[in-house]
């Protein structure tokens, strides 16, 4: 077998696969990988938890992530125990990134000299990638920290692999270090592939080229189903919850007003539509994640009116993405705060009205004509949310058509990022 015969050998990198929305964001890579490279395409995922991740997702090949693991010597758990933890991932940065360089120099094995086996095999699988792609999503904020991404970054180029930018949307990079890092990063990457012109601006405004960015639609929506027909019966209304933990900017009450608000429309729903309501997210059934949305889904229903509590329940069951897909196409609505419930709930051709905590879902929606059927954290209360909720059930049929009319376009513009991959 030739070098261009050989089977694609493809890491992909930063996702958090516990969280079922990034997990469908994987599912639709892997679909256009191998629509792009072959069927017989080998992928890797890296991801912080791999071992719990292999367990859920079987369907995919994991190793665990580079960075942002706690310490496994004694010595870096005391410096981080210390505050000194910074330290430990620059020097396994320094490490690595030496390995690295041993491989590229085919004398891989003297890094077993300073290196576990399990980091010098990962290391050599960047060194042999045909291409690295850092996964879609929502991750490159400053809401969070962004060392470990930056040192994948640079670990990834030093190896001399091609790095790109699977769509997402990410910025503004406000803090100068952050600015300089991503302006290296970027004009080094082959593609960046983003979900959104917000995005775009904050790529554009570090320098970097606009021949080299590429919108498109979030890799989930590659997700393809058939049309159902209607759901017979009362109206059931899901709802997909969340913090607001990293969003409420310091200001406790925005999470307060959101629950409140969420309350109201629960309880507009039992009370003028006799509905049943489930409460149903992506992030749930997994004690692994950092979070579980059922959390905040008992806090509202333990508050609920005698008269509405009845009608509503708390589904805790974890879901592949496709059965996610297939849940929410047995509600006549879904209220969505996740991006991927409000994304799930339209690849289902389910009329959603999305909550938008971040510019992600505004954007999504503005881009869709679907700026009515959307909300945001930062102005909504009760009577406005109800308002909103009640002109999208008095017109369900109307936003079911819209569903279907802009699910396929999704599709496609999903699909369409295998033109801006790399030959490889």
């Amino acid at each position: 077998m030739n070098e261009h015969d050989r089977p694609k050998r493809i890491l992909v990198t930063n996702i958090v696969s516990l969280n079922t929305g990034d997990a469908a964001i994987l599912w639709g890579m892997f679909e256009i990988f191998r629509r792009r490279y072959g069927s017989n395409t080998r992928v890797i995922v890296f991801d912080k938890s791999a071992e719990a991740a292999g367990r859920y997702y079987p369907w995919a090949n994991f190793r665990q992530a580079m960075f942002g693991n706690p310490p496994r010597t004694r010595l870096g758990r005391k410096m981080q125990a210390n505050g000194f933890g910074h330290w430990v991932e620059r020097l396994r940065f320094m490490k690595l990134s030496f390995v690295a360089r041993l491989c590229r120099w085919k004398v891989g094995y003297l890094g077993r000299l300073i290196a576990s086996r399990e980091d010098c095999e990962s290391v050599a699988e960047y060194v042999n990638a045909d291409l690295v792609v850092s996964t879609g999503g929502t991750y490159l904020t400053e809401n969070y920290g962004l060392w470990t991404n930056i040192r994948d970054y640079r670990l990834t180029l030093i190896a001399g692999a091609p790095l790109a930018f699977f769509t997402q949307t990410l910025g503004p990079f406000a803090q100068p270090r952050y600015r300089q890092a991503f302006t290296d990063i970027f004009h080094k990457a082959t593609a960046i592939c983003l979900r959104d012109e917000r995005s775009r601006q904050h790529v554009l405004e570090l320098g970097i080229p606009a021949d080299k960015i590429a919108l498109a639609k979030d890799a989930a929506f590659v997700i393809d189903v058939e049309r159902p027909a209607p759901p017979s019966g009362a109206l059931r209304i899901a709802v997909s919850v969340r913090t607001m933990h990293f969003f409420n900017d310091g200001d406790r009450s925005l999470g307060e007003q959101y629950k409140a608000s969420v309350t109201a429309m629960v309880n507009r729903v039992v009370r003028d539509y006799g509905a049943e309501v489930v409460f149903l997210s992506t992030c749930q059934g997994i004690p692994e994640y950092w979070t579980d949305d059922t959390k905040l889904a008992d806090e509202i229903v333990s508050a609920l009116p005698q008269d509405v509590a009845p009608n509503v329940t708390v589904d805790r069951q974890f879901r592949q993405p496709l059965d996610i897909v297939r849940a929410y196409q047995s509600f006549h609505m879904v209220i969505a705060t996740r991006m991927h419930a409000a994304i799930l709930s339209l690849v289902a051709g389910t009329p959603v009205l999305g909550i938008a905590y971040e510019f992600k879902l505004e954007e999504l929606f503005h881009q869709l004509g679907m700026d009515e059927a959307r909300l945001s954290t930062k102005e909504m209360n009760p009577e406005g949310s109800e308002a909103a909720l009640g002109h999208m059930l008095d017109n369900l049929e109307f936003w079911r058509e819209k569903v279907f009319a802009v699910r396929a376009d999704c599709n496609r513009q999903a699909a369409a990022v295998m033109d801006q991959l790399p030959d490889v």
